[in-house]
């Protein structure tokens, strides 16, 4: 396939690309300046479905490859998905990705990455739980380990916000700077036990 591929100078999406790359790199502390992550606008739906080699869910307005980000583009979001458009939501979502790619370099992009704790950590630091209705309890999330769903979105973002509230995000990187090897679910939650000194299961988690 042959793909158009224009530099295209937009403010507002530049905006919100510098105010997350520099509210990321306070979190995760890597000093990134060189080689960092491209944001390409895809204009609808059947270039997604080009992109991905698959014929997208409408939900689907955003991924990764390795640190490059992909976002429907804002002026065709709410024609070309299912999602409503706001700038507030917009900006939550080029910031989910690129929190990605943040979570790429810092494991040394490890294929090891609970797919609960990826998107859990993208959705915490990207704001995205203030536009989801807050569960009374925790479930489901723990379930989404090396594979991808609409609902780890649900619950994976205040099980994060719980881990990095309430036993700070120092222990949360250790957890992602330590997954050589760690490539089962079984390894995982003994790492989740060795860090935070408490099994992972539903019951350790609150909502905040």
């Amino acid at each position: 396939m042959v793909f158009d591929i224009n530099l295209r100078d937009d403010d507002f999406v530049k905006g919100i690309y510098d105010d997350s790359m520099s509210e990321l790199d306070k979190f995760f502390g890597l000093g990134w300046n060189r080689n960092k992550p491209k944001v390409f606008l895809v204009p609808d739906r059947k270039t997604i479905d080009s992109l991905e080699s698959k014929k997208t869910e409408d939900w689907v307005v955003g991924w990764g490859y390795q640190t490059d980000v992909y976002v429907l583009d804002y002026k065709n979001y709410e024609k070309e998905s299912s999602h409503k458009y706001s700038i507030e939501e917009y900006a939550a979502l080029i910031m989910h990705e690129l929190a990605h790619s943040f979570i790429h370099v810092i494991t040394g992009f490890s294929s090891n990455v609970p797919t609960w704790l990826n998107e859990g950590l993208a959705i915490y630091l990207s704001g995205q739980n203030k536009f989801k209705k807050k569960p009374e309890n925790l479930k489901n999330f723990l379930e989404y380990y090396n594979q991808g769903g609409m609902h780890v979105y649900g619950g994976s973002g205040f099980a994060v916000e719980f881990l990095v509230k309430t036993y700070g995000k120092e222990k949360i990187l250790k957890v992602l700077k330590s997954l050589k090897g760690v490539d089962t679910k079984e390894k995982f939650s003994e790492l989740f036990k060795k860090t935070y000194g408490f099994e992972l299961k539903y019951e350790s988690f609150k909502v905040l």
